[in-house]
């Protein structure tokens, strides 16, 4: 996950120099919180311990939008998102969303702009760990054994406001997530117990941002 960050912060950098050559190039910072709307139809057995509902974990991103017309722009970025409920096998998630973003703003004559915005790529999971037999998951199962996380399709569609400032604008979003992971179970010897998917699709967020 080191590399992964590294990765995250040249590319912040790239964009930002990139941004700077030309005036039709626009970053767009963003963060804000997730809260999970209601309890998740996971592909796992559940236990007591499985809680997902309520507050989910805070997210950042940071796009570069290329300005196609008045009111569309299209680029790419990365973010962060950061899983803070327990779920069995995949607790203390973080993934790191690679994507492809497009934003559009709706005509507007007033001191604010509407704007529509899709993020849509993959959410990059990297994580290995041993863990115990949670109760009722795994009842044969009594020997510790190996988890590995992956990652999967990410999507946001968001709508939110713009308010302009000279050349920069601060903006508003309420947004919808939906996140993909996988966890392989296996022995300490290396064989496989089972694969489990997990889709993190009841997910709202509140995202402020800047954009200049």
């Amino acid at each position: 996950m080191k590399t992964i960050y590294l990765s995250l912060l040249l590319l912040c950098v790239g964009l930002t120099v990139f941004a700077q050559s030309g005036n039709r190039i626009a970053i767009h910072v963003e963060g804000g919180v997730k809260y999970n709307i209601k309890y998740n139809d996971y592909n796992v057995s559940h236990n007591d311990y499985d809680k997902n509902e309520g507050f989910s974990g805070a997210q950042f991103f940071i796009s570069g939008l290329y300005s196609l017309n008045n009111n569309l722009s299209a680029g790419v970025g990365a973010g962060v998102n950061i899983y803070t409920r327990y779920v069995t096998y995949f607790d203390g998630i973080t993934s790191v969303p690679v994507y492809a973003n497009v934003l559009y703003k709706l005509p507007s004559s007033g001191d604010f702009i509407p704007f529509i915005d899709l993020k849509l790529g993959y959410g990059i999971v990297s994580r290995n760990y041993v863990t115990s037999p949670p109760g009722g998951v795994a009842p044969f199962q009594e020997e510790d054994f190996n988890v590995r996380n992956s990652g999967g399709l990410y999507a946001s569609p968001s709508v939110g406001i713009l308010f302009p400032l000279n050349n920069t604008a601060i903006s508003l979003s309420l947004t919808y997530d939906l996140q993909v992971m996988k966890a392989k179970l296996s022995q300490l010897s290396g064989e496989i117990i089972s694969n489990q998917t997990m889709t993190h699709s009841n997910t709202i967020g509140l995202r402020i941002g800047y954009m200049f």
